[in-house]
């Protein structure tokens, strides 16, 4: 649990119903869920180093701009100024036949060459980014909707599992969330700065009202065109929202290099009026927009020009034409709103090399434990017992508080009465070890001595969760903490 960030370097309050995401994760790492199959579309990444190898096996090109003295490699020449690289011998064939070879560009010269570099292949499954390696830009969504049936640990666990198994194979790694606002700019480039990411990750906390998925998608593909450390990377965007895009203004960002995968949690979907799509019908840069604004120009002008007219004839004229031009007008104004209804809100569908759409997920699909799963969880009761035998010191109470916060919120979701049995004695049996602590001074004293300024934060932090499981057992052990912080190290 450790690398979630639940037990080292806490420096905000931790999120409600923190813990979640270790389930969550739990279930999208079991190849026998459905939420697993539902996902797996998307938790993959190109092969980056494989497609380097066949290109290099079967489709070299001579690159004529390298200087001389490097490699070499033979191919046909081009133009007649490439005779001074032929090779030697081809001046031995007789004359008429090096004359024909020479019309046809049949001859051969030397041409230098890119060396070739193959990448050294580890079999370590640690992080070891290197330019051959799939680089990955990942979009997070922080709108407020993503606090509703934990959509918000489910996309941490999405973003966790999906790191944690294409962990040997990722080169550089950004992240970015987006609500009302773009989030600050995280990378990886080794495996502490991946750790950072992680920790940035699971404890975000801050929901913003308001989802600007377009910009988040054109500062992504701005950025990893910036970045010679990104080139070729994908996105992958994890995200609750139902977001109108102006496709064409994304794809002309992404252009052909960039691929976009999506995670949609959740089927919120836009329902926009007809009249503003109509009005939107004419704002488009493609074909049909660009023909409908014409159109309504034409008929504006032809309006003015009326107005000018005296005879009567051409009145008729002029009249005849302003009512054709706005029905074709209005026939085209009429076709590009029903293709807006099918497609508005969902532009990301079409960009989207790869679009997985999964449920909300329900608490008995990711809460309701298995008995191997409860006896995890009674086996590590068993080590927090034996570490408070041997001493309470940071470490122990940083477990023991956490084990508490997770029982009690698996105890919150609910489940069958077997199971619901089994967790509240474990969460009795923890409220027996952490009251004991609270209730000996001594205790609390003996282990705050042992602890440094920085696991005194740590431990203050996470005893600080946002959620109501641990209710006052909690709040008096911090309160205990508080008191024995201030004897020792004296108040800030």
């Amino acid at each position: 649990m450790e690398e979630f960030g639940y037990l080292r370097e806490i420096e905000d309050i931790l999120p409600e119903d923190f813990t979640a995401v270790f389930e969550i994760a739990r279930v999208l790492e079991d190849p026998d869920s459905p939420l697993f199959r539902s996902i797996s579309p998307a938790m993959t990444i190109s092969s980056r180093e494989g497609t380097t190898e066949q290109k290099g096996k079967y489709e070299w090109r001579p690159n004529r701009n390298v200087p001389h003295s490097e490699e070499y490699e033979a191919a046909l020449m081009r133009n007649m100024s490439d005779i001074k690289r032929l090779f030697p011998h081809q001046y031995l064939l007789p004359d008429e036949i090096f004359m024909q070879r020479l019309a046809r560009r049949a001859l051969w010269i030397n041409i230098p060459r890119t060396p070739v570099v193959i990448p050294f292949k580890s079999s370590s499954s640690d992080y070891s980014p290197n330019n051959y390696k799939q680089k990955i830009y990942l979009l997070l969504d922080t709108s407020t909707s993503m606090s509703s049936h934990h959509r918000i640990q489910m996309a941490k666990a999405v973003v966790y599992v999906f790191l944690k198994q294409n962990l040997k194979d990722l080169g550089h790694i950004y992240f970015r969330t987006f609500d009302t606002d773009l989030g600050p700019l995280q990378t990886a480039s080794d495996m502490p700065g991946l750790r950072r990411l992680i920790r940035y990750t699971m404890r975000l906390n801050r929901l913003g009202n308001g989802t600007v998925m377009e910009r988040a998608i054109l500062q992504a593909a701005e950025d990893i065109r910036a970045q010679s450390a990104l080139s070729g990377a994908e996105i992958l965007m994890v995200t609750d929202g139902a977001c109108h895009l102006d496709q064409e203004k994304v794809r002309s960002a992404l252009g052909d290099t960039i691929r976009i995968n999506t995670i949609k949690i959740g089927n919120a979907e836009l329902y926009p009026d007809d009249k503003f799509l109509g009005h939107l019908a004419g704002q488009g840069d493609n074909a049909d927009a660009r023909n409908l604004a014409r159109l309504e120009e034409d008929v504006r002008r032809s309006k003015i020009d009326l107005g000018r007219i005296t005879i009567e004839s051409e009145r008729r004229s002029m009249g005849a034409h302003i009512a054709s031009t706005q029905s074709r007008a209005d026939q085209l104004r009429a076709l590009l709103v029903d293709r807006l209804k099918l497609t508005y809100g969902r532009e990301i569908e079409t960009l989207s090399t790869v679009f997985v759409n999964i449920d909300d997920i329900s608490a008995d699909a990711i809460f309701t434990l298995r008995q191997s799963e409860i006896d995890e969880i009674r086996e590590l009761l068993a080590e927090v017992e034996m570490d408070f035998e041997d001493g309470v010191d940071a470490d122990a109470l940083r477990e023991a508080a956490l084990l508490y916060e997770h029982v009690q919120m698996l105890l919150k979701a609910g489940g069958d009465a077997e199971q619901m049995e089994q967790l509240q004695q474990m969460a009795d049996r923890l409220s027996e070890l952490l009251k004991d602590v609270t209730e000996t001074t001594d205790a609390v004293d003996s282990a705050v001595r042992k602890m440094s300024r920085s696991d005194l934060h740590d431990l203050h932090m996470m005893l600080n969760i946002k959620s109501s499981q641990g209710g006052s057992l909690l709040k008096m052990l911090l309160a205990m903490i508080r008191r024995s912080f201030g004897r020792l190290w004296g108040k800030r």
